[in-house]
């Protein structure tokens, strides 16, 4: 309606139009205030640093402090006040030592032999110190040809047949993994190392090789990364084993591109997931899955009774529910936290109130991090849960506020901890349980790093869940 004789002549309709232009711009500003926060978040990750350190400023609360403005203390005035600081400054290593386990060609330089007599007696001045001068060099990795040769050996005059010495048996040469192969162990563990700890993919990997003059084909790459899996596939189980003993680990998935035999050129996404042990079975076990749903992680925890951390995607509640009580769940404080942490720019105030309370309770956990499990659960007991009933009772009253936007970013911090609450609370339950997950989280990062990398002929297939197993020693041994 542009024009005034558009407009309703009757109040009861102009009541009516007033309540729906009011509908209409609460949810403009919504719209608004969303699309606001999604490039905020976006800006950030593209041009800023990914670190979730929070100082809140002089205007924000503090954490037990209801009022809007803090009240000034007695006898304190706005005058500047001068604090002096003072610290011990660490001692830098001197950059020109190089580590003492390296290997040490020396070269000695005296001075010339006309020069060493005192000019003033006329004797030889004794050496009474040395000057050492360091320079590191680097050789690159060289490769050599391990040849086997047979002499064959015949009687020229009987002529009753060449003998030659037999090659050992396939399960007695040691020289490689496979049979026959032209690749010893060297060179398979240089390809494990490559794509597992310096996430190299394997056509960057050829190209290695190549600068020393060997062509190793990617398809013969992946034939003795195979191989490496076959080989290291018992420790793996093993690993599994304790890790299924025990009594906490952690969970956490990411996606990789899969190729589909069934339909040529075309990707999907598959999920790898990395469980990982705490101090009963410190050991990190890969598993591969064509999907995210919960029968990859249901079938891997299928024995297992005990707690996990995980986040608080929905396959993990079907996990844990579907379990009849054999598997506790913990979740992440850390995803709670970094909600509030990407709403400081949606409502501040609260944000910061919530991150208020995150610090205090992660400042608990550094006091605890070196004590035992069961000093560490007193610890919680008694410092951490009267913080976080403070935060539940905060928690509520924002819930309860009509102020609060439920699809704003601050809305949507709240119901995320509020939701998840008594499975955020289970760390006070026992101190072996972490209070997140970053640990897991860190650890599978190593795998994203060369997923980066991966190139679509050099993604997973099918078969290759297993070569993950090679993958996840690689990161026990670092």
């Amino acid at each position: 309606m542009s024009q005034p004789e558009q407009l309703p002549n009757d109040i009861e309709a102009c009541h009516a139009l007033i309540l729906q232009q009011g509908d209409t711009t609460d949810s403009l500003a919504r719209d608004n205030e969303r699309l606001k926060l999604e490039i905020e978040q976006l800006k950030r990750y593209i041009y800023g640093r990914r670190s979730e350190r929070h100082v809140e400023n002089d205007s924000q609360l503090t954490l037990f402090d209801d009022s809007s403005e803090a009240e000034a203390e007695p006898g304190i005035d706005d005058e500047l006040i001068e604090e002096e600081i003072t610290y011990r400054r660490r001692r830098r290593s001197k950059s020109d030592r190089f580590p003492e386990n390296l290997p040490r060609e020396v070269k000695t330089i005296d001075v010339p032999e006309e020069e060493r007599n005192c000019p003033c007696c006329g004797e030889e001045m004794p050496i009474i110190g040395t000057d050492v001068r360091e320079r590191l060099e680097y050789v690159p990795a060289k490769m050599f040809v391990h040849e086997q040769r047979y002499p064959k050996r015949a009687c020229g005059q009987c002529k009753q047949g060449v003998t030659v010495a037999p090659p050992p048996a396939s399960d007695q040469d040691g020289a490689s993994l496979t049979a026959g192969s032209r690749y010893g162990f060297g060179v398979t563990a240089q390809i494990v190392l490559g794509k597992y700890a310096d996430h190299l993919p394997l056509y960057r990997l050829e190209d290695v090789f190549a600068r020393a003059g060997v062509v190793i084909p990617r398809s013969t790459q992946v034939g003795l990364l195979d191989a490496a899996a076959d080989l290291v596939q018992p420790l793996t189980d093993y690993m599994k084993s304790l890790l299924i003993a025990s009594d906490v680990i952690g969970m956490d998935d990411t996606p990789v591109r899969l190729q589909d035999a069934t339909l040529p050129g075309k990707m999907r996404t598959a999920r790898v997931w990395l469980a990982r042990g705490r101090d009963q079975a410190p050991y990190n076990v890969f598993f591969f899955h064509e999907s995210r749903e919960r029968d990859g992680p249901s079938k891997f925890l299928a024995s297992y009774n005990g707690w996990v951390t995980v986040d608080a995607y929905g396959v993990n509640d079907g996990v844990y529910l579907g379990s009849d009580g054999r598997i506790r769940a913990s979740c992440c404080h850390a995803h709670a936290r970094r909600k509030f942490e990407a709403a400081l720019s949606n409502d501040p105030k609260r944000a910061s109130r919530g991150l208020a309370f995150y610090r205090q309770l992660y400042e608990i956990e550094d006091r605890g991090s070196a004590l035992s499990a069961d000093q560490r659960w007193e610890l919680r007991r008694a410092e951490s849960l009267p913080v976080l009933d403070a935060f539940k009772a905060w928690l509520d009253a924002q819930a309860a506020d009509s102020k609060l936007l439920p699809k704003s970013a601050i809305g949507g911090a709240v119901r995320y901890a509020l939701n998840l609450w008594q499975p955020l609370m289970s760390f006070t339950l026992d101190g072996r349980l972490p209070i997140d997950n970053n640990d897991t989280e860190r650890d599978l990062r190593r795998l994203t790093i060369g997923r980066k990398n991966w190139r679509a002929p050099d993604v997973l297939s099918r078969t290759s869940g297993r070569l993950l197993g090679s993958g996840g020693l690689v990161g026990n041994v670092r």
